[in-house]
């Protein structure tokens, strides 16, 4: 019987191109890339302001538009000679690519070519507001695929033993299971969150189900069983993996509908901030 091959043979970074802030995205598919041996697939989104119709300020504000899309377009040149540079001396196979389209339309092109990938790496948003946010929510919502959303808090690794896999026996957080014990092979632990307090777990699979399900694959499991009270479960999920020493945490996405996360907030949202591992998510 033949080895099996590795998982992982192909991953698409997609990153948001901004000046201010550095792309932890890039380093961590690298270093998954050059772990596994997979391709890497890269695209640069460099935004591209429009000017707004106005026939009395369009003039004083053209020439402001076109400097924004000129360093827009530098920095991500910069970027793409760097990884490229860093690619080829890392032995790591794949393409650098480079769109300037408005970030609705540049995310949705890049993730469109995703779907044809294991993998979809991403960088965190800082909040809300941040436009890094449309880049997640495309890849989550419309590439069919895993998204991993990196840390600028964390180092990247390659590999990913211990993680922390938040269970409310939903469909999404058992697809998301599934995902990430298929592309990574060498989880080895998993430590078992449900938190309750934060939605009604009565109807889900409880988590001692799945301790079972991954006892039979060998993986060790330890269920934790918490009560959200003063802390968010957003918090308590990452607090758990920083204290721990967990490589990542592993969740299904956005429990409830969009809109309402988006004004009161919940976990999918406060992890897609603020964790500070990497976080794999599918929905």
């Amino acid at each position: 019987m033949s080895p099996r091959p590795n998982p992982l043979t192909s991953i698409s970074c997609i990153i948001r191109v901004s000046e201010d802030t550095k792309s932890a995205a890039l380093p961590l598919a690298m270093t998954l890339a050059e772990a596994a041996g997979a391709f890497l697939d890269t695209t640069l989104i460099a935004p591209k302001a429009h000017v707004p119709f106005s026939l009395a300020g369009s003039s004083y504000v053209a020439p402001m538009m076109a400097d924004l899309n000129q360093r827009s377009m530098s920095e991500a040149e910069r970027i793409l000679a760097d990884a490229e540079k860093q690619m080829a001396a890392a032995g790591i196979t794949g393409h650098v690519g480079l769109r300037h389209a408005v970030v609705e339309e540049g995310a949705a092109q890049a993730v469109r070519a995703a779907r044809a990938s294991d993998l979809i790496v991403v960088d965190q948003p800082s909040s809300v507001l941040d436009v890094k946010g449309l880049v997640l929510e495309e890849a989550l919502f419309q590439s069919g695929r895993p998204v991993l959303v990196a840390s600028p808090r964390c180092p990247p690794k390659g590999v990913f033993q211990r993680v922390i896999m938040a269970w409310d026996g939903s469909p999404h957080a058992a697809r998301a299971a599934g995902d990430a014990l298929a592309l990574f092979p060498s989880i080895t632990y998993v430590e078992i969150m449900v938190v309750s307090g934060e939605k009604p777990l009565d109807k889900m699979l409880p988590g001692a189900d799945l301790a079972h399900h991954l006892a039979r694959k060998g993986i060790e499991a330890k269920l934790i069983e918490m009560t959200a009270k003063d802390q968010s479960v957003g918090t308590l999920l990452d607090k758990q993996a920083v204290d721990t020493g967990a490589d990542m945490i592993i969740m299904g996405g956005f429990g409830h509908s969009r809109l309402r996360q988006f004004l009161f907030g919940g976990v999918t949202v406060d992890l897609t901030q603020n964790a500070h591992v990497p976080l794999f998510m599918a929905y």
